[in-house]
């Protein structure tokens, strides 16, 4: 069976360089419909930031191919929280499924073929939220497949269906009742470091008047509904992003290598989250910096004083 080719959204901001690296990915795709969001400049950088967004219009007005080209074109600035969601909204106003770029990813071509396949093949299966194109803990072997099941979402290339983005809540309402149940110590594996600190992104987030990001916000909606995430066993996007409005200064996170994947792709025997690779990238990569001591410690007092806390209340 042919499979049709899935739309793409381009989300930009003020960085003509890096958008071009992505725009070129994209134009080798040739998909039959791209969506470009381009936020509006800042207030306190206003002269600067239009003269590089006005060069970014211009290329993606310049873009020359047969598909259609949709834009929304900010004249204010809306930032990363409402500008990235609002875009994703913007486009799944039209579309059932989408494979989404920020300006400073650039994809594998395979990682369009693999996005495609896969936004197929479960497009109807509930269970399934999220498309990764980036594959961390690379040194982590998983099973002889072509990608497996995680529970975290991430979002250097990546894709979902409209089925799953109408679950995703900017303002995080739920959270309070999420964590007064102690289901987020369930997801976590009741490894108290790990949920201390996604305990504390989610409570800053939940109580900022103005959310400055949306990506928590939409990891809180997978791990709410109890959702899996597809991550290829290959990484397939590169960051080129170095500094701006993101990073104050590059982090090893940037220019990994990507990679090619086969276009036959191989399942997972299980259906269900790679528990083992779970525990260890939930150790590695969102405690990663944090000495033994500090881990010792938040593993044994803080845990306990977290309990008397709770009981107290």
């Amino acid at each position: 069976m042919k499979i049709d080719k899935t739309a793409v959204l381009l989300i930009t901001f003020n960085r003509p360089d890096t958008t071009k690296s992505v725009i070129e990915a994209i134009i080798k795709y040739n998909p039959e419909r791209l969506y470009v969001f381009s936020d509006g400049p800042r207030e306190n950088k206003k002269v600067e930031d239009l003269i590089l967004i006005k060069q970014i219009r211009e290329l993606v007005k310049s873009i020359d191919w047969k598909g259609a080209l949709f834009t929304r074109f900010m004249e204010t600035n809306q930032g990363c929280g409402l500008g990235v969601s609002g875009a994703i909204s913007w486009a799944f106003e039209n579309e059932e499924q989408l494979i989404i770029l920020e300006d400073d990813c650039v994809p594998s071509q395979s990682f369009f073929g693999f996005c495609n396949k896969l936004l197929d093949t479960y497009a109807y299966d509930t269970r399934i939220m999220h498309i990764a194109g980036t594959r961390w803990n690379e040194e982590y072997e998983v099973d002889d497949t072509s990608y497996f099941f995680s529970k975290y979402a991430h979002i250097w290339g990546w894709a979902t269906w409209k089925r799953s983005w109408i679950k995703y809540d900017f303002l995080m309402q739920d959270w309070p009742d999420f964590r007064h149940k102690g289901l987020l110590h369930t997801i976590l594996d009741n490894y108290f470091p790990l949920y201390k600190r996604w305990e504390y992104m989610f409570d800053n987030l939940y109580n900022q008047a103005r959310k400055h990001t949306w990506d928590y916000q939409w990891q809180f909606a997978v791990f709410k509904n109890n959702g899996l995430c597809i991550t290829p066993v290959k990484n397939l996007v590169t960051n080129i992003g170095d500094v701006g409005v993101h990073f104050s200064e590059t982090t090893s996170a940037h220019h990994r290598k990507r990679d090619e994947i086969e276009e036959v792709l191989t399942e997972p025997k299980y259906f269900h989250s790679a528990y083992e690779f779970d525990k260890y990238h939930g150790r590695t990569f969102y405690l990663k910096g944090r000495s033994k001591f500090k881990l010792l410690y938040d593993a044994t007092v803080a845990k306990i004083l977290s309990k008397a806390k709770s009981k107290a209340i």
